[in-house]
């Protein structure tokens, strides 16, 4: 079984236990939610570039991080308003996040099938799409502050070929990541990587991305410093396959790589990832919803690995000397604790030990990025110790 670390920061040597509370971005501290929609493009006006946002209804912060969530159908069907978009967007908003489901534009099913240039272009539009969103909001929030939206806290993702889309926004960042078929693809389509759905002249910034059931098209699309991602997935899925292999499953269809790949290339790359890999699931098990209990243990994961990347008072920040070297996450985590350091002094060591002080990992922080495997620790109360010139206690709560 799957163990939950939590992680929340003490005071300077403070570990006395801390009472269960319901945690804003981990738990579901609003009732209801409010839901209006909208269109995010000044470039089209069709329903292609309509989006829902659902807000924790009676929220007075005034900097929530925003979550988008991109459906599936096969990049020529498929809405907003899908059972699982109105699931994943409501349970966060109630989380305290802005969620946003966002229609892209579809393409023609008679000539997506039978066309790999069909195919990716359509990618490459839904890519400009779902950039034309996030700068949306950036251009809200340096205007009229409708929304209340942190800049630096946008995460994106979906499902099946929305988690796909997601995955290249994400991370195709310059056209010297192309090869010269999609380069020339994307001259003949929306020009540029920035896309041609509007709101020009402003940032489309992304935190992290996560994926229901979605896959690259070429693995060397993953490359250093590349944002974190989460990953959801069964093996035994047909349509988005978790090794390579046609989409769809169809020999007429572009190759897509999951993460029975994509694993071995983000931990050569450094890039921070975490996964919930199913034995069966097939590829419908993100559509049902709250319908079912993987997508249901999905959300959760999803909000425990966006947490300490959240600007808020929680977040697992560490400081030596008044200045951030560290970093611990994801926030709760499963399996592994990742210590990400920005800047070290000589030499920092870190102690993990048990509720009655026992050590039961410990070590240097040596590299840039650590990975401590927690998997075989029973459950119960943990404190993560980092020394230099002056301590701080974490308290780790193992579920």
């Amino acid at each position: 079984m799957n163990r939950l670390l939590v992680l929340s920061i003490l005071g300077f040597f403070n570990c006395t236990a801390v009472k269960s509370q319901n945690t804003r971005f981990i738990d579901s501290v609003f009732s209801s939610v409010e839901k209006t929609t909208i269109n995010y493009s000044d470039v089209f006006t069709d329903n292609y570039h309509k989006m829902d946002i659902y807000l924790p209804k009676g929220d007075v912060l005034t900097k929530r991080p925003v979550i988008f969530f991109n459906h599936g159908g096969a990049f020529y069907a498929g809405d907003k308003s899908s059972q699982d978009c109105v699931d994943f967007c409501s349970e966060f908003a109630k989380k305290g996040y802005v969620a946003v489901s966002v229609n892209y534009r579809l393409s023609n099913p008679l000539l997506f099938l039978t066309d790999k240039k069909v195919q990716l272009t359509t990618v490459l539009q839904c890519m400009a799409d779902v950039k034309a969103a996030l700068r949306f909001f950036v251009k809200d929030a340096k205007g009229t502050n409708q929304y209340r939206v942190d800049t630096t806290a946008f995460f994106v993702g979906g499902y099946s070929a929305g988690a796909v889309a997601s995955l290249h926004t994400a991370w195709v960042k310059t056209e010297s990541e192309l090869d010269e078929n999609l380069k020339d693809l994307l001259k003949n389509s929306i020009k540029t990587l920035s896309g041609d759905a509007g709101n020009d002249g402003y940032s489309s910034p992304i935190k992290a991305v996560f994926s229901m059931a979605g896959a690259v098209h070429q693995l060397n699309f993953i490359s250093t410093g590349d944002v974190p991602v989460w990953m959801g997935h069964a093996k035994d899925d047909a349509t988005v396959p978790y090794n390579c292999g046609p989409g769809l499953n169809n020999p007429l269809v572009v190759e897509l790589c999951g993460p029975g790949k994509m694993v071995a290339e983000l931990e050569a790359s450094k890039v921070p990832f975490d996964t919930m890999i199913l034995t069966t699931g097939g590829h419908g098990w993100p559509g049902i919803g709250n319908k079912g209990t993987q997508f249901k243990k999905a959300v959760k994961e999803i909000a425990s690995f966006f947490y300490p990347m959240i600007n808020n008072p929680n977040a697992s920040n560490h400081y030596f000397d008044e200045q951030q070297i560290t970093k611990v996450y994801p926030n709760p985590l499963i399996n592994k604790l990742i210590i990400e350091s920005v800047k070290l002094p000589a030499v920092v060591e870190y102690n993990l030990c048990n509720a009655i002080g026992q050590p039961v990992k410990q070590g240097q922080l040596i590299e840039n990025l650590e990975t401590i495997d927690v998997s075989d620790l029973p459950r119960g109360l943990y404190f993560l110790k980092f020394s230099h010139s002056n301590r701080r206690a974490v308290q780790i709560i193992l579920e």
